[in-house]
C-alpha cells in the first residue's frame, strides 16, 4: 500500500513536468502567433484548409494581375484626355487666329500663313504622343508613327482663287492607291514607306485596341489619329494656310476662304469634343473595373486572412491562461521537491 502511494506520488511529478514541458511549448506557439500575427505553420487550422488557402491565393495573383493591367490602360486613357483637350485648346486658338486674320489689310502683315503651319504642326505633334514605344494614336498599327514628318509639309491641297468644297472624312479605301488613303494632299496620316491598305486599316482600327479587364472580359479603348474630328481640324488649318495665297491677289476670295475655314473648325470642334466624351466613358468604365477589381482583393485577402492570420485576442487570452497554468504546475514541483522522503512515499 505504501509504495502504490509512493509510485502514484512520483507519476504525479512526472504527469507536472511533461506538463510543464508541453505548456512552454505552446506558451512559445502563441508568443510567435502573437509577434508576427500569423497562425505558425503547421498548426490544424492551416493544415486542412491548405487546399482552400492555394486556390484563394491563385485568385487573389489573378485579381492582381488583371488590377495592373487594368491601371496601364487608365493611364493611356488618361493621357488621350489631356491630348485631346490640348488639341480641342489649339482649335479654339486658331478660331482666334482665323478671326484676327480675316481682314487682308491685317493678314498682309501679320504671316497668316506661318501661324497657320505652326498650328499645324502643333497638332501634329500632340497626335504623335506615345506611351513608352507605343504610339496612342496609331490604332492598332501603334508601333508605328501614324504622323510622317511635319503637317506644315503638306502640299497645296486647296489652289488659289477658289473656294474648297465640302470637306468629306476619309473612313475607308474602296480604291487604294488611286482614290484611297495616300491619293489626298489634306491626307495627314503617316503615308511612307509606303504603306498597304491593310496597314492603312489598322490605323483607323481603334475596335482592336483592346484589354482583358477579368476572365471573357474584353474592353476596347483607343483613339485613332485618322477619327473625323482630327481630320477635319487638320483640313481646316490647311485651308486656312492655302487661303493666304489670296490675301493680296484677291482680298475677297482670300475672305471667303477664311469663312469656309472657319465653318469646318467650328464642326471639328464638335467632332473633338464628341471623341473626348467618349474617352471621358472609357476613363469612368474603366474606373468603375478597377473599384470591382479593389473589392475582390479585399475580400480574397479577408478570406486567406481569416486561414493564415491569428486572432490576437484570442491568442492574448491562451498567452495568460497557458502562464496562470504554468504557475499552478511550477508551485506543484516545488511543493513536490520539498517533500522528505518519508513524506513522499507516503
Amino acid at each position: 500500500m505504501v509504495a502504490l502511494v509512493g509510485s502514484t506520488q512520483y507519476a504525479l511529478q512526472l504527469d507536472v513536468t511533461r506538463s510543464i514541458r508541453l505548456l512552454n511549448l505552446e506558451l512559445t506557439r502563441q508568443n510567435q502567433q502573437l509577434g508576427s500575427g500569423r497562425i505558425v505553420d503547421g498548426l490544424i487550422g492551416v493544415s486542412a484548409r491548405a487546399l482552400e488557402l492555394g486556390q484563394l491565393k491563385s485568385q487573389l495573383g489573378t485579381v492582381e494581375n488583371y488590377k495592373d493591367a487594368v491601371q496601364s490602360v487608365v493611364n493611356r486613357v488618361n493621357i488621350y484626355a489631356f491630348t485631346i483637350e490640348e488639341i480641342i485648346d489649339l482649335a479654339t486658338e486658331a478660331q482666334d487666329t482665323m478671326i484676327k486674320n480675316r481682314d487682308p489689310f491685317f493678314a498682309a502683315t501679320a504671316a497668316p500663313r506661318s501661324q497657320a503651319e505652326t498650328l499645324l504642326d502643333r497638332l501634329g505633334n500632340l497626335l504623335q504622343v506615345r506611351d513608352g514605344d507605343r504610339f496612342l494614336f496609331g490604332g492598332a498599327n501603334y508601333t508605328t508613327n501614324p504622323i510622317n514628318g511635319q503637317l506644315s509639309g503638306l502640299p497645296t491641297a486647296y489652289a488659289a482663287g477658289a473656294v474648297p468644297g465640302a470637306f468629306t472624312p476619309v473612313t475607308s479605301d474602296a480604291d487604294f492607291p488611286i482614290a484611297g488613303y495616300g491619293a489626298r494632299a489634306n491626307f495627314f496620316l503617316n503615308n511612307g514607306p509606303p504603306f498597304t491598305a491593310a496597314v492603312y486599316d489598322d490605323f483607323f482600327n481603334t475596335a482592336s485596341t483592346t484589354l482583358y479587364s477579368d476572365d471573357g472580359e474584353q474592353v476596347s479603348y483607343g483613339v485613332s489619329a485618322g477619327e473625323s474630328g482630327f481630320q477635319r481640324l487638320a483640313d481646316a488649318l490647311i485651308r486656312f494656310r492655302d487661303a493666304t495665297a489670296d490675301v493680296t491677289a484677291a482680298p475677297e476670295t482670300y475672305q471667303l476662304r477664311i469663312d469656309d475655314a472657319r465653318e469646318q473648325l467650328n464642326t471639328a470642334i464638335t467632332e473633338l469634343k464628341s471623341i473626348a466624351s467618349r474617352n471621358g466613358y472609357k476613363q469612368q468604365q474603366l474606373r468603375e473595373i478597377q473599384e470591382r477589381h479593389n473589392r475582390s482583393l479585399d475580400v480574397l485577402k479577408t478570406r486567406i486572412g481569416s486561414i493564415e492570420n491569428a486572432d490576437i485576442a484570442e491568442v492574448s487570452v491562451n498567452i495568460k491562461n497557458l502562464q496562470t497554468s504554468l504557475e499552478a504546475s511550477y508551485v506543484i514541483t516545488r511543493d513536490s521537491l520539498q517533500l522528505s522522503l518519508v513524506n513522499f512515499l507516503r
